[in-house]
Formats: C-alpha cells, sequence, structure tokens
C-alpha cells in the first residue's frame, strides 16, 4: 500500500482505469501530501529531520523496490508517538520522502508484548515441569543408590519415564535383586558353617568331660580352645546380625556404654570412663552399640596391658565414643588393614590383628548412619 501511494504520488500523471493518462497538478499533489503527512526534504535537509537516527532495512528496501521497479532505500525511524519510513527512489534520487505511520503507535505493541511475555512464560513453565517430569525416577533412582550403599535394599522401583531412564531403572532394580541374594547367600552360608561348626565343639567338649583325671590339665586346655572357638563363632553371628535392618529409637548413648562398661567390668580388669556429664539422646539401635563397643572393650582386653578407658561426648550436631587401651600400636597399613569388613581373612597376617570385631564395629557405624574411625593414641596403644 505505502509503494503504491509513493509512485502515485512520485509521478507527474496518473493512469485512469480506462487507460487515459491525467496530469496530476501540483496543488493537489501538495494537498494530498498535507493530508497524508507526507514531506519531502534534500539529503542535508532529511538528516537534520532524523534521517541519521533511523535504522536500515535491506528486507523492506528490497520489496519496496520490487513494487517501485528500481532501486529503493527504505529507513525506518522510531519515535514516541509513531514510527517514519524514510524512503528514496528511484523516481527522485535526491529527495527522501518522509511517511509517518500514523496508524501504529507505541501503546499498539503493549498487547503483543504481554502476549508474547505470556507465551514465553508459559514455555518456559512447561519445559521446567517437562525436566521435573523427567528427572523424578532419577531422584527415586538417587534415593534408592543410597539406601544400597547403606545395606539397606528397598522395594522394585516403578519404571517409569523416558525409554533410557527406564531402562537404567531396570538395571538397577536388577542390580539390587542381585545384590540382596547375595548377602541373603552369604548370612545363609555364614550361619550354616557356625551352627556346622558347633557339633564338633560340642562333641570334643563332651570327649574331654571324659577324660582321666591325669589328662586334666590337657582337658582345661582344650577347654579354652572350645571356649576361644565359640567366642569366633559369637562374632560370626553378631557380624551377620549387624547388616540387618533394626528399628532406630531415642536412647541415650551414657546408659548403653555404662550398660557395656558394667558388664565387661569385674575382677579381671578395670574400666576407666571419661563420659559427658547428663544425656546424650540420640536415635540409635542400642543393642548395636552394645555390640560395638562389647566388641572394641573385648579387643582392648585381649591385646592392650591391661589399662581401658570408654570416653564420649558431643559436639554441634553429633556424638561420639571411644575406647583406648595402652596395647601395642599398629602401623597406618595394619589399620586400613583391619578397619575393612575382609580384615577376618587377612587378620592372621597382622599381628595382633582384632578378627571380627573390628569390621563389625564398622558395619554397626555404618548401619546407624555414623563413621567409624580407628587410629593411634598418643604414644603407644590404639583408640
Amino acid at each position: 500500500m505505502l509503494a503504491y501511494e509513493v509512485r502515485m504520488l512520485m509521478t507527474d500523471k496518473l493512469q485512469l482505469e480506462d487507460g487515459t493518462q491525467l496530469v496530476v497538478p501540483p496543488a493537489f499533489r501538495r494537498e494530498i501530501y498535507r493530508e497524508l503527512g507526507i514531506s519531502l526534504y534534500s539529503n542535508e535537509a532529511a538528516e537534520d529531520a532524523g534521517l541519521r537516527w533511523a535504522q536500515h532495512y535491506e528486507f523492506l528496501s528490497q520489496q519496496m523496490a520490487q513494487q517501485l521497479g528500481g532501486p529503493t532505500e527504505v529507513r525506518v525511524e522510531v519515535n514516541k508517538s509513531s514510527p517514519v519510513v524514510w524512503l528514496k527512489t528511484w523516481l527522485s534520487p535526491n529527495i527522501w520522502v518522509r511517511v509517518p505511520l500514523t496508524e501504529i503507535h507505541q501503546g499498539d505493541f503493549s498487547p503483543l508484548f504481554r502476549y508474547t511475555l505470556a507465551i514465553m512464560l508459559l514455555a518456559i513453565g512447561g519445559a521446567w515441569l517437562f525436566i521435573r517430569i523427567q528427572n523424578r525416577p532419577l531422584v527415586d533412582l538417587e534415593h534408592a543408590a543410597l539406601q544400597v550403599g547403606k545395606g539397606i535394599i528397598p522395594p522394585p522401583l516403578r519404571e517409569y519415564g523416558a525409554s533410557e531412564v527406564r531402562s537404567v531403572t531396570r538395571a538397577f532394580n536388577h542390580m539390587a535383586a542381585g545384590v540382596k541374594q547375595l548377602a541373603d547367600d552369604r548370612t545363609l552360608l555364614m550361619a550354616g558353617v557356625s551352627h556346622d561348626l558347633r557339633t564338633p565343639l560340642t562333641r570334643i567338649r563332651l570327649a574331654t568331660e571324659m577324660m582321666g583325671q591325669e589328662d586334666g590339665y590337657l582337658a582345661e586346655s582344650i577347654n579354652k580352645d572350645i571356649e576361644e572357638c565359640n567366642a569366633i563363632i559369637e562374632q560370626f553371628i553378631d557380624y551377620l546380625r549387624t547388616g540387618q535392618e533394626m528399628p532406630l529409637e531415642m536412647a541415650d548413648l551414657n546408659s548403653v556404654l555404662g550398660e557395656v562398661i558394667a558388664a565387661e567390668s569385674g575382677y579381671e580388669r578395670e574400666i576407666d570412663t571419661d563420659l559427658q556429664a547428663g544425656e546424650i539422646r540420640l536415635n540409635i539401635h542400642p543393642l548395636s552399640i552394645k555390640r560395638a563397643v562389647a566388641n572394641m572393650v573385648v579387643n582392648a582386653a585381649r591385646y592392650g596391658n591391661g589399662w581401658i578407658k570408654v570416653s564420649s561426648g558431643s559436639e554441634l550436631n553429633r556424638a561420639w565414643f571411644q575406647v583406648e587401651d595402652d596395647g601395642r600400636a599398629l602401623s597406618q597399613t595394619s589399620f586400613s588393614i583391619c578397619s575393612s569388613r575382609l580384615s577376618a581373612v587377612i587378620a592372621p597376617a597382622v599381628p595382633a590383628a582384632p578378627g571380627w570385631a573390628w569390621p563389625s564395629c564398622s558395619a554397626s557405624s555404618t548401619t546407624i548412619t555414623g563413621c567409624w574411625i580407628s587410629g593411634k593414641a598418643s604414644g603407644e596403644g590404639c583408640v
């Protein structure tokens, strides 16, 4: 439309519908210019009138050139009232035509801006919701993996989401089922071995009862070996129980430690204490703590030189307890070996190794969401 108006106004003759040529008087053209707000400028005057602030648009120039049949330059100036189009055509190469688009105002773009903003917000919100839905199975998978790391096998996860996520979830369910099967097989194997070992030990004990008085010292030595074997079997069973899921309850850590100290103290040994004053209320499984402390106290009595100390305390949002002895300190390599859950297998290679006590304590600390730290005391001894 704009190209048609410019072509009509920039020519001296106007062709009518019947094909006749009509000369357009200059006064008539000036009146049309005034009504439409169109004004003509030279190159210098156009620069002062706002051409210098106008932006050239190559696409509009090409479109206008096709309509006018010759080279045309189009620039658009945006001011506070309405946009202004500057035209230089091949019909008048030294004249700039200024055409204000009075029908377009800044306020006309407000609904467009609002609609565009609303569409963008909806698109962003939809994308965020889509990503959340796609990531939800990954969050469930992360939580289940952390549970498996703590020794708790969760029920099979629901397979949903993208095909890749479903494949990962399916593989995780297979893995968790395999881990549970291995744990069950291990428990069954170790329980069976522990049970089967008690049968020959019982026979040996009965045989020692039938020995004569002259072999009393030998019978006593055999009975001590049997008691030690029974203690090892009990450690096997305690280790198996440690890996099971156990309900937690609010309990006083000092009371739990006190029960173990009272049970392990006696004529044979005396245990020093340095427990924090008052109660240390924690969400724990008391039996697991008792097993861990009892294992450490037995270790300290067996491999120490008689001095044992049990301490406890709390700081910030955590609590702690420790068992110290004055036995021969191990090297850092030996500490790393003994802290492993497989230390019972290689314990004979480590002098004065604690056997199943340390891995049992480590398993207990993992079950109750704690940490198990071992190290050297100041000077000699272990903590």
